[in-house]
């Protein structure tokens, strides 16, 4: 689960080494964020000719997070790291290409189409 101040990290290829949250998307009140969730952040470490600049704020997806996640068919998976996707607007990533897994919680079919190797 993300919560505000939450450090991430970036697993697409955009230049961005780590990322902090400052905003959830979903209510007023809401306290945590889950897989596949919305979250507004602030860039934190870049590379030095990156696209994306330092300080700059931009939304993103949550794709894994540290916390047990359970299936209907009884199977889970875990983490070791909380990661995002960053997107320019609502389903546009910053980046070209995803490291990693990919689960198929984010089957959202515009926004899976956009990257070249998910599919």
């Amino acid at each position: 689960m993300i919560i505000k101040g939450s450090n991430l990290i970036p697993t697409d290829k955009n230049g961005v080494w780590s990322v902090r949250t400052f905003h959830l998307y979903g209510g007023f009140f809401k306290k945590f964020a889950k897989f596949g969730s919305f979250i507004k952040i602030s860039v934190r470490k870049t590379k030095l000719n990156s696209l994306v600049l330092k300080k700059a704020k931009l939304k993103s997806i949550i794709i894994l997070t540290r916390k047990l996640q359970k299936k209907n068919d009884s199977s889970f998976f875990k983490f070791k790291i909380n990661s995002c996707i960053l997107l320019k607007r609502r389903l546009t990533p910053v980046g070209k290409e995803v490291f990693g897994p990919a689960f198929s919680v984010i089957n959202r079919k515009r926004f899976l189409y956009s990257f070249s190797g998910l599919l």
